[in-house]
């Protein structure tokens, strides 16, 4: 295929592949948890880190990595210690931290380039170090599932429960929060900042909808998310658009398709 032809749309395209499974991994958890809106905050979140790294020459990646840890871990702290909700510390802190790399940005010569990117996606600053980072987070998602699978059925069941029969279940919202804020960063560069919480949302909504079993959520979540990933992929090469947006139509419309074929 023509697509193919070039080197940067090979890593590209595997970069897709690799963000799509690593956030499918997540995803059952984050709807089943109603915590959907994490995903859009932590990704605003990492978004000032890359701001930082961006204006000061540092490494972006791990600038936004450590933002974005910084975010849950406040997070968990208005949460757990203050008593607000998880969505209403969210929604707080969101514009705050979105502020601060709008801020840092606008500092920056590439200002317009650069918060264009990183706030829609652009394939072109997809790398092969991206592609290895990804790598990474797929194995870091995987080895916190299965080291955590007991506790996060009962987490996911009931987590008032699931804390008087003696799971951790402030550590593990805690290490959850980590592991989904490593990924957001993995992802970004293809998603977006602003795009990002459909590759999040919409593969748990799906698989919630039609799995039968705890390891069916998964396997769909990521049969789907790979196969609208593909698809999108391909219609930005052919249209000669961002594919990120591309994409999150995509999984959009086969998603009210798919729930429009249930209900018949």
């Amino acid at each position: 295929m023509e697509i193919f032809e070039f080197d940067f749309l090979r890593i590209a395209f595997l970069a897709t592949i690799l963000a799509s499974i690593s956030s499918a991994l997540i995803s059952p958890i984050v709807v089943y948890k109603r915590m959907e809106f994490i995903g859009d905050g932590t990704a605003h979140a990492a978004f000032a880190g890359l701001a930082f790294g961006l204006l000061f020459g540092v490494n972006y990646r791990l600038m936004a990595v450590l933002t974005a840890i910084v975010f849950s871990i406040i997070i968990s702290y208005f949460t757990n210690k203050s008593k607000i909700h998880e969505n209403s510390a969210i929604g707080m802190l969101l514009p705050v931290f979105m502020s601060v790399g709008v801020i840092l940005l606008s500092k920056s010569s590439t200002y317009v380039q650069d918060i264009t990117s990183y706030l829609f996606g652009d394939i072109l600053l997809v790398n092969i170090y991206d592609f290895y980072f990804l790598l990474f987070i797929i194995t870091l998602i995987i080895v916190f599932l299965a080291i955590y699978r007991e506790e996060i059925l009962y987490f996911l069941a009931d987590e008032k429960m699931a804390s008087f029969y003696g799971v951790k279940t402030s550590l593990l919202r805690a290490l959850l929060l980590g592991v989904i804020s490593v990924m957001v960063v993995g992802i970004v560069k293809i998603s977006g900042v602003i795009l990002l919480g459909a590759l999040l949302i919409i593969p748990g909504l799906v698989s919630k909808s039609f799995a039968k079993s705890y390891k069916s959520v998964f396997f769909i979540s990521i049969v789907y998310n790979v196969l609208v990933s593909i698809i999108g992929f391909y219609i930005a090469y052919i249209l000669d658009i961002s594919p990120g947006p591309s994409i999150v139509l995509t999984s959009f419309i086969v998603f009210v398709f798919l729930l429009f074929f249930k209900k018949k």
